[in-house]
């Protein structure tokens, strides 16, 4: 009988620390040097939105290329890849004519099956793409398989549930996507999509979906703690410890799949380069000091690289360690040293160049 909850144990030297990054779709050289650039901080793990309506063109018909081309890029240098399965191809797509902007689940969850059981059949852990006469032996190439999927991006949100944040729809999608990934690689992770922290309200989004009985169709919580000073941000975790505790799941394992803070547009965590810099280090380092204390998995910060090269747009957009234009920000340095272990005052350095709101 194929195990369709439980959380898999950690594998020995599973990454911990983590990029968020978007290469799927950029030219084959930038990805290499990106790549080359990201394994040179020292994390090994990089999360990549998997775009459902790139992979599958036609009811039943998938092309794997680009996907196949990151993975084998991220396997040579050692990365291990965390995918997001996002993205409905519109004729599954909820999305009214018209409408343009992603986000729109799939009228009907059951579509979701198939594609996400050839892909965990294709990039699993005995899985087709690696060409394995025995698993991590005999490979034609690096064996490095995809060991954990997250389903969807911050279904709590309306940016990304179009339809309106609906917890029992989003499980609909979850617990179809569980099984099919199960049934093709019994041994995969399946990563709730991450919670932002608007989830963790009392009788929220995460309580709901809980109550729903979500808890059998996934082995990782994952959340987004974004926050405007580290003491806040393990605030968050705690808060999704307690909840899942709630729920009789104190032992889930959490992956924090984004966090990180910008120095343009508009919320609580934009602050200078410098602050930024700060804070990303400590963070970095206080989630890693308390990760067996809280639970976590991995954590992966938002972004490698800003979207923009002026102040205007959404927060996410100046989240990165690099500037627009490439130039690394003083939070690259930052980043690297963290997760190198390199950087005893990060602390202090919150407490020095920053103001009192991020120092919490």
């Amino acid at each position: 009988m194929i195990a369709l909850s439980g959380a898999p144990r950690a594998r020995a030297g599973e990454p911990f620390y983590g990029l968020f990054t978007t290469n799927l779709n950029a030219p084959a050289r930038q990805v290499s040097r990106t790549m080359d650039a990201q394994a040179a901080t020292g994390a090994g793990l990089v999360r990549e939105h998997v775009y459902w309506d790139q992979i599958e063109r036609k009811p039943g018909v998938f092309d794997f290329k680009r996907l196949d081309a990151l993975v084998a890029r991220a396997a040579a240098r050692g990365l291990e890849v965390l995918p997001v399965l996002t993205s409905t191809p519109q004729f599954y797509s909820s999305r009214p004519a018209g409408f343009d902007s992603d986000g729109w689940p799939p009228r009907d969850p059951t579509r979701i099956f198939r594609v996400a059981y050839e892909l965990a059949k294709r990039y699993g852990s005995a899985g087709s793409r690696w060409r394995c006469l025995v698993p991590a032996l005999l490979c034609r190439r690096p064996y490095h398989p995809i060991t954990a999927w997250q389903i969807w991006n911050e279904p709590d949100l309306a940016a990304w549930w179009r339809t309106g944040p609906d917890p029992a729809a989003y499980l609909a999608l979850l617990r179809v996507a569980n099984l099919a990934m199960k049934l093709a690689d019994p041994a995969t992770e399946v990563v709730l999509g991450g919670m932002s922290i608007r989830a963790l309200a009392p009788g929220g989004y995460l309580d709901r979906l809980y109550a729903l009985g979500a808890a059998r169709s996934f082995d990782t919580l994952a959340l987004h703690p974004y926050a405007a000073s580290v003491g806040a941000v393990v605030a968050h975790v705690r808060a999704a410890r307690r909840i899942a505790a709630a729920h009789g799941d104190a032992d889930v394992p959490i992956r924090l799949t984004e966090y990180g803070y910008a120095t343009g547009g508009r919320s609580a965590w934009v602050t200078t380069a410098r602050c930024q810099a700060a804070l990303i280090g400590a963070t970095t380092r206080e989630l890693a000091e308390r990760a067996p204390a809280l639970g976590l998995r991995s954590i992966i910060q938002l972004q490698w690289q800003d979207r923009r090269d002026d102040a205007s747009g959404p927060w996410p957009d100046h989240a990165g360690l690099r500037f627009s234009n490439g130039a690394p920000k003083p939070a690259l340095g930052a980043f690297r040293d963290a997760v190198l272990g390199r950087s005893p005052r990060l602390r202090a350095d919150v407490a020095r160049v920053c103001e009192p709101q991020h120092q919490g």
